[in-house]
């Protein structure tokens, strides 16, 4: 309830207290409160009757104040400050407060309390008018009298002293007059202080609040991250190390094979090399002989092969028919080891090339069928002329299968 209002409220003595903060009103109102009903509360209990001084029961009229003006609490927030000024002005006059209430800070209260506790109402009223409007009421009253007595006295005390005392006396008075005037803005500060700082302590709560909640957030999101990454990581590394796996065991199945036609190739190829050379020889060895043979006949020599006759015919060109056969053999087995030669050669080629689109995951059943038939299938020798086998299959012909 710490509005910012414009109020000034007087007691009895006409003494004014100007206020800006609504707070500092409501605790300046209980702390008089308090004071009155305790001093109330110590009155002897011959004169602590229900009919006692205006005055020393003004401690309900302030506590009637406080209830009302906490009670606008809720209501508070739909006044601006020239409505609650006015209420409070409304609320003042209507409690009289002016002409019931006397400041517990005034010198003369606590004197106006002992001399109605010991002389009684009449004195304690006597005492007052004295005091406050050089008035002497009611002097053939016996109390009143009394009453009027202690105001002089209490009014003329320090006559007969010098100067320095009353200047003190003075400066004191102003001390204490500065000392509650400094009270009440201390007051309107603290407030102020206070809820700033609980303004401050929510902010800070908020912001740790929100701060938690955002970290929260971010973590989880990282974790979910890390987590999918990782789950993927492992994931591509169970397939590669599967496919690693069929790798290696495709490669044990076909290493020997392989091998054995990477030897065929090189074996086929030395017996080619043989065949040529015996191919070479033979022929070589045939000119020889039929020069000379030409030659015998050309210089009229006696051969023993006569051709001029029909069984020398028949001889000569059995002779030659076998030689044209052994040829034309020698040169099939030349063909057909070359031939083997290369068949295998590409065979060995087209296992390491499986091996390697088995790697990279770039083969299918159908690829794969078609190089397991062709690197498992019967090989054509090139010596006969009726025989076929599966055809070798190109590199285009592979890759196009694997794009299926």
């Amino acid at each position: 309830m710490n509005r910012k209002i414009s109020v000034a409220i007087s007691d009895v003595s006409n003494k004014n207290w100007p206020f800006e903060g609504l707070k500092e009103l409501i605790d300046f109102l209980k702390a008089e409160a308090k004071y009155w009903e305790e001093k109330r509360a110590a009155i002897s209990p011959q004169n602590n009757t229900s009919n006692v001084h205006k005055h020393l029961d003004a401690h309900g009229i302030l506590s009637n104040a406080v209830s009302t003006i906490e009670g606008w609490e809720n209501i508070l927030d739909s006044w601006d400050e020239n409505q609650l000024n006015q209420q409070l002005n409304n609320l003042f006059q209507s409690i009289s407060l002016q002409s019931s209430w006397l400041w517990s800070g005034h010198p003369f209260s606590n004197q106006f309390i002992k001399c109605y506790e010991i002389f009684g109402e009449n004195a304690a009223t006597a005492f007052l008018d004295l005091i406050l409007r050089k008035q002497a009421s009611n002097i053939t009253n016996g109390e009143s009298f009394l009453g009027s007595v202690l105001a002089y006295e209490f009014l003329n005390q320090d006559s007969n002293l010098t100067k320095r005392h009353i200047s003190e006396q003075a400066s004191l008075e102003h001390l204490r007059s500065t000392l509650d005037e400094t009270t009440t803005q201390l007051i309107g500060k603290v407030e102020s202080f206070t809820d700033n700082f609980s303004n401050w302590d929510t902010e800070i709560k908020n912001g740790w609040q929100d701060w938690l909640i955002n970290t929260a957030k971010d973590f989880k999101t990282s974790q979910d991250t890390n987590k999918e990454g990782f789950n993927k990581y492992m994931k591509d590394c169970e397939t590669r190390v599967s496919d690693l796996e069929n790798t290696y065991q495709e490669k044990l199945r076909l290493e020997k094979p392989a091998t054995y036609w990477k030897k065929a190739a090189k074996k086929y190829g030395f017996q080619g090399g043989l065949w040529f050379l015996a191919l070479v020889s033979f022929v070589l060895l045939g000119i020889l002989y039929f020069r000379d043979l030409y030659v015998s006949w050309l210089g009229g020599h006696e051969i023993a092969m006569n051709v001029n006759t029909i069984q020398g015919v028949v001889i000569f060109g059995s002779i030659l028919a076998i030689y044209a056969f052994l040829v034309r053999t020698l040169s099939r087995l030349i063909f057909s080891s070359f031939h083997l030669m290369r068949d295998a050669e590409e065979r060995e080629l087209l296992t390491y090339l499986y091996l390697s689109l088995s790697k990279d995951r770039e083969i299918g059943e159908a690829s794969r069928d078609i190089v397991l038939q062709a690197l498992f299938s019967r090989s054509e020798t090139g010596l006969l002329a009726s025989e076929s086998g599966p055809t070798m299959p190109g590199i285009g012909e592979l890759f196009k299968h694997s794009q299926k």
